[in-house]
This record gives C-alpha cells, structure tokens and sequence, in this order.
C-alpha cells in the first residue's frame, strides 16, 4: 500500500502532467489538445514508455514514470507522444513515425527531439 506521501507525489505530478499540456497546447496551436487526448496508464512491466493511439486519442504512459518520480522523463514522454498524436492530427498518417513534423512539435516544446527506453 503506497503512503499518504506517495500519493500527493502522484497527484502533484499529475497535475503538472496535465499543466504542460495544456501549456504545449498553446505552443502548439491548438488549445482543445488538452480535452481531446486522453492519458492512460500501462503497466510498469511494459517494454515501452509510451504509446500513442491515434483512433482512441489517447497516450499511455508507463506507470513505472510515475512511480519512480522522475518527473522529467514523464514529461518528456508525455510531450513525445502528444507530438506524435499532433503531428498525426495535422499531417496524416503518410509522415513518418519521427520525421520533421513530430520534430517540429518536440522542438517547439522544448525538447530535443528523440527515442527513448524503459532502460533508460
């Protein structure tokens, strides 16, 4: 059972989570991002960090980010799936996985934009 402590951990990160992406959804010229994606949870198990599907409009985190408080790498991965579902909405699924359009959207929020793994 996780502590009290534990528990405001998750839910400030959460909040921050969804504050960036309200933020990102201005950057990015669409403000309705933050109503429209959803955000879901796999298991910490999972191989990957991130998952976006485009037809149910939602990202999935691993729940390991959460977990281990590395608040930044949630944010990355939250902002590197969020550029994909973007990238998607505004270009089709023609683009590549991680060409210029994703690039563009990583960049304009700040990150570098790149692949990353649950080893990491």
């Amino acid at each position: 059972m996780r502590s009290q402590r534990t528990e405001a951990s998750i839910q400030s990160m959460l909040e921050c989570v969804f504050n960036k992406l309200k933020d990102w959804s201005v950057i990015w010229g669409y403000t309705l991002l933050p109503r429209t994606l959803n955000i879901d949870f796999i298991p910490a198990e999972d191989p990957d960090l991130g998952k976006c599907h485009f037809a149910s409009n939602t990202v999935f985190l691993n729940a390991s980010l959460l977990q281990s408080g590395k608040e930044s790498l949630l944010l990355e991965t939250l902002c590197h799936e969020a550029a994909h579902w973007m990238a998607f909405r505004r270009h089709g699924l023609g683009i590549e996985s991680h060409g210029p359009e994703w690039e563009a959207y990583m960049r304009k929020a700040g990150f570098e934009p790149r692949a990353h793994y649950h080893d990491q």
